[in-house]
């Protein structure tokens, strides 16, 4: 028998620290011939966004129940006010501090609800949720019954190659004829933004699918398209602050600056604003002109009819940069309008 002792020991640890490891740029070598921009450290920092986004939809508790019942099949539908949000810290002996994504649970009943999102594929992740699970399980062990909790454990994955990583945990064992029986059976819910269509996400209504149309978007064009669809369905003012933020934290970038600020413009109804259908017929025509001079001479015919406009906005205490937007009127007029009217 071979024995290591500690100055062995020591001399490794001292051959180890000699070695540097380089982190490799492949990954992303094609893309940085393409568009210099596309770098490791970009695209590190946009993956964080999502991850927020994700977070920040799914901490909703109607977005979760909405999440449960659309994608899992469940036989029963989850209401919002059945679930509690659980603290996604673990400390385990193993890992210092290990966080999940989102953790629900059922109130009154032992069952938990783990969701993890993904853009890259995890070779891991069957061992990473482990861990999660193993964590779960033993901090909410009924000790009276010796029973331990349900824990449903979901891996969301928005990236754009196929999730090609094990889900079962049998399948990472050896397979050993007439041992079948003694392998590990368990394994993770996977929900890939790829198995579903563009209008099967629309219909649903919420914003996350609208997170997951965004995700599935290959290109500028689509992006906007799909965008449009998704105005349409949003309505209450919570939800299109969430989308605003979506869209300013993460696909900004790819629609420009010009694009955006008429997206966003939609999406909080500022068109509808307008106090004269005239003014509305101004506003649109703003948003289609990629120069604001081409439609000057629309409005010297109507110079009155904004006037009369402005002076109503300013009635109902509306902001003058809103007006000044809106309108086509400069600060000047519209000051001028005011003392007018005061």
């Amino acid at each position: 028998m071979k024995f290591v002792t500690r100055l062995d020991y020591l001399e490794n640890l001292v051959q180890y620290s000699k070695i540097v490891l380089k982190e490799t740029e492949e990954k992303y070598k094609l893309e940085a011939k393409e568009n210099p921009k596309y770098n490791k450290q970009k695209v590190e920092e946009i993956d964080k966004k999502h991850d927020k986004m994700f977070k920040t939809i799914l901490s909703r508790k109607s977005e979760m129940a909405n999440f449960l019942n659309d994608f899992l099949n469940l036989k029963e539908c989850i209401k919002e006010e059945q679930l509690e949000q659980c603290p996604t810290e673990f400390i385990t002996k193993r890992y210092k501090n290990r966080y999940t994504d989102i953790l629900y649970k059922l109130k009154q009943i032992p069952i938990y609800f783990l969701v993890e999102h993904q853009s890259s594929v995890d070779k891991d992740m069957l061992e990473r949720i482990g861990v999660y699970v193993q964590e779960i399980m033993r901090k909410e062990k009924n000790y009276e019954c010796g029973l331990y909790p349900i824990v449903v454990p979901i891996v969301v994955y928005t990236g754009i190659k196929t999730w090609n990583a094990k889900t079962k945990f049998s399948e990472k064992q050896y397979q050993i004829k007439n041992y079948e029986k003694y392998q590990i059976n368990w394994s993770y819910n996977l929900i890939t933004v790829q198995d579903f269509g563009f209008k099967e996400l629309v219909e649903k209504k919420t914003l996350f699918s609208s997170f997951m149309i965004i995700e599935k978007c290959k290109n500028k064009t689509e992006l906007i398209i799909q965008i449009e669809e998704i105005i349409q369905t949003i309505e209450k003012k919570e939800e299109k602050k969430i989308l605003t933020e979506i869209i300013e934290n993460i696909i900004a970038s790819q629609l420009g600056e010009e694009t955006t600020d008429k997206i966003l413009e939609k999406i909080n109804n500022k068109e509808e604003m307008c106090m004269s259908p005239v003014t509305k017929m101004l506003f649109d025509l703003e948003l289609k002109s990629e120069k604001r001079g081409e439609i000057r001479g629309e409005r010297r015919g109507i110079t009155k009819t904004i006037k009369r406009t402005a002076e109503k906005m300013l009635q109902k205490n509306m902001k003058i940069q809103d007006i000044e937007e809106i309108t086509g009127l400069t600060k000047e007029e519209i000051r001028k309008i005011e003392k007018c009217i005061s």
